[in-house]
């Protein structure tokens, strides 16, 4: 299997991920979907959050989340942008968020919308990231 089979078999599948990207913990990109673009700057701040927990906030893509948990190897976070529905504001949990999981060479990224469920992304990336882990990568 490809690194671009991995983004789009094993995270955009099954439609709870908007964009997803694998990158290397010295930064370059492995492969993505169309519209994720992580600049070298947002991998290297990633992977320097991973590496000194805890992060208040990341940026993927220019897009702004605000981490609700961070750890060495995993990073949940809410995105900050406020939206508007309704004619009423909210922020975080309705805008959707993103996941982010560190193994031992790479780093998987995956943006998902409000309509997917955290835990269920998470999972996702989870099973992917100790796939990785299990075959050295």
């Amino acid at each position: 299997m490809s690194w671009q089979d991995f983004v789009d078999k094993g995270l955009l599948e099954g439609g709870i991920i908007r964009e997803a990207a694998i990158f290397g913990i010295d930064g370059g990109i492995w492969a993505q979907s169309a519209g994720c673009n992580i600049s070298e700057d947002e991998q290297h701040a990633i992977v320097d959050g991973l590496n000194d927990p805890p992060l208040r906030e990341i940026r993927v893509g220019g897009r702004k989340y605000r981490c609700t948990m961070s750890s060495l190897d995993v990073i949940l976070s809410k995105s900050a942008l406020v939206v508007e529905s309704d004619d009423r504001s909210r922020s975080g949990g309705g805008a959707g968020g993103c996941i982010i999981k560190k193994t031992n060479q790479a780093v998987i990224v995956a943006e998902y919308p409000p309509k997917s469920s955290e835990m269920d992304v998470l999972a996702g990336v989870e099973q992917l990231g100790n796939y990785l882990i299990r075959n050295n990568y």
